[in-house]
């Protein structure tokens, strides 16, 4: 008799710790404990995870509303009325406030750079290539290039963020120099040692026409 009525104590007793720990965990979840068991704690009896724990953070950027000049992504299509173009990659310019985009085209057998920025109040846009014969020393405020001669428009320092292919260019900062003469372009570039040249002709932004990429699209 006695063996029996200590075997129910111990049962009991062995019951109350459980719920008792039980207890314990619950509210040290609930006041924000180990995120592991949290998680295991939403999962369903199945032990898959709820819905929102299953987004996945690697899902490509999206774009709210129709592709313009200035929120181009990798994967869009620009059409200048002669040839389709993919975006390839964007490097995203940007000193203090002001920023700027030059954008890498693939058209199969040749590849391009699009300049974009706003000037004056609107949208300026123009189809750049790299220079032979850099300009060297000391960039002044006009300077003769593939003989034509190009006026200072605007100089500075810039951080540049690279998405997708940046045409062989890394994230970083630089030293830019930006010349006009009428409706030509003359982009000057110093990282470090490596200094490079884009030159090009400004285009009517009306000129243009975008298409959304498959990846881009909302959907």
């Amino acid at each position: 008799m006695l063996f029996f009525f200590a075997l129910s104590c111990l049962a009991a007793a062995t019951f109350g710790s459980v719920v008792l720990y039980q207890r314990g965990e619950r509210r040290r979840l609930d006041d924000g404990g180990d995120p592991r068991l949290l998680l295991a704690a939403r999962k369903g009896d199945d032990g898959a995870p709820d819905i929102a724990d299953s987004t996945s953070s690697s899902r490509p950027p999206m774009r709210v509303g129709e592709p313009t000049l200035e929120n181009l992504l990798p994967g869009d299509i620009v059409d200048d009325g002669e040839a389709d173009w993919v975006v390839a990659g964007v490097l995203r310019y940007r000193e203090e406030r002001d920023e700027w985009r030059l954008y890498t085209l693939d058209g199969g057998a040749r590849r391009r750079l699009l300049e974009v920025r706003r000037r004056g109040g609107g949208v300026v846009a123009a189809f750049v290539e790299p220079g032979a014969g850099l300009p060297s020393g000391q960039l002044m405020h006009g300077l003769t290039f593939a003989g034509r001669s190009y006026q200072l428009d605007l100089r500075g320092d810039a951080r540049v963020a690279v998405d997708g292919d940046g045409f062989g260019r890394a994230s970083g900062t630089l030293a830019y120099a930006r010349y006009e003469a009428g409706g030509a372009l003359l982009l000057v570039e110093d990282e470090g040692p490596t200094r490079r040249a884009y030159v090009g002709e400004c285009v009517p932004e009306t000129s243009l026409s975008f298409m959304s990429g498959e990846l881009n699209r909302q959907t």
